[in-house]
């Protein structure tokens, strides 16, 4: 507590007498003291803000530091996502041009991905006419790409057409066992990058591989080196398919097969880390990429996880 200051006078006869305090030296002492007591009390809140986090602040930072990882991760999976969807516009077009022989049209390409940017300053009026005008657009083309499917099975239906192997070698088969697809790919045995001209499916010793198409056996290998137990199958307009490290082989050279027959097992024959078939498709000795005429046999969404899997994996099985 503050300690009382007594103050004294002399009177006129100078005797000694105790000044008494007027109301505006009351009033003065009282500012002082709120003065006093305010500006202590903002120096301490102000060391302990500076030293101290109180726990609203500790798992506000928290969120933050959640938030910038998740946005982190965001803009990294719409970058890869955008890198697959070129790349499957270029493998559409071109898959396109080999089975009708004519340019992939132009008009029906469905243009990125049309995302909403995140922002806080969007009212409910913007995201209602957003959201009506992109309906809207999508129904426009909607109704091009229908025409065109229309074209397709006009062209598929003439005299003399030949479809090309459009189907996975496996049945059921689950896109999670994706192994590494065409380009640039790390051997197991060498650990040396070495050009990977098909696709890895894993699968079970001993199931069954099946013809995606007729067509006529062209060769079959039996060997325990490099791609071990093969069979080439050949099909129309020029296409070949090579099915590697087999462990039965049940056709035979110069034999004519039918779409979803079996033609052998799978194994791990060769050269092999483990059990799975290696895959590959060609035309006119040209290689191919497999995962471009599966699209028979999978929904867009296993096509597009097909595709990521492939392309992300750096090291082969064989």
């Amino acid at each position: 507590m503050f300690k009382k200051t007594r103050k004294y006078k002399l009177d006129r006869d100078f005797r000694v007498m105790e000044k008494s305090r007027s109301g505006w030296d009351i009033a003065l002492a009282v500012l002082r003291f709120l003065v006093v007591t305010i500006s202590l009390s903002l120096l301490y809140y102000l060391v302990f803000a500076l030293l101290f986090d109180t726990d609203v602040e500790k798992n506000l930072e928290k969120e933050n530091r959640a938030y910038r990882k998740i946005y982190s991760d965001a803009v990294r999976r719409i970058d890869l996502l955008e890198d697959v969807l070129s790349g499957l516009e270029a493998r559409d077009d071109g898959l396109y041009e080999e089975l009708f022989h004519t340019p992939a049209p132009s008009d029906t390409r469905i243009s990125g991905i049309d995302l909403l940017a995140l922002s806080d300053t969007l009212t409910e009026a913007t995201l209602e006419a957003q959201t009506a005008g992109r309906i809207a657009k999508n129904e426009s083309r909607a109704r091009v790409v229908e025409e065109d499917f229309r074209r397709i099975y006009e062209l598929a239906g003439q005299k003399g057409f030949s479809a090309p192997p459009l189907r996975l070698p496996l049945k059921d088969f689950k896109t999670a066992r994706t192994g590494a697809g065409v380009g640039m790919k790390v051997s197991p045995f060498t650990n040396v990058p070495t050009t990977h001209y098909g696709i890895d499916l894993m699968a079970s010793s001993g199931d069954p591989v099946i013809a995606p198409a007729d067509g006529t056996v062209m060769k079959v290998v039996h060997s325990r080196k490099t791609q071990g137990n093969v069979v080439v199958l050949e099909h129309a307009d020029g296409y070949r398919t090579r099915y590697a490290h087999l462990s039965e082989i049940k056709v035979q050279a110069g034999q004519r097969v039918k779409k979803g027959q079996e033609i052998a097992s799978v194994g791990m024959s060769g050269s092999s880390y483990a059990p799975h078939l290696h895959y590959e498709v060609a035309r006119d000795s040209v290689a191919l990429d497999p995962i471009a005429f599966f699209f028979l046999d999978l929904t867009p969404r296993a096509y597009a996880d097909m595709v990521i899997i492939s392309t992300s994996t750096g090291r082969s099985m064989d």
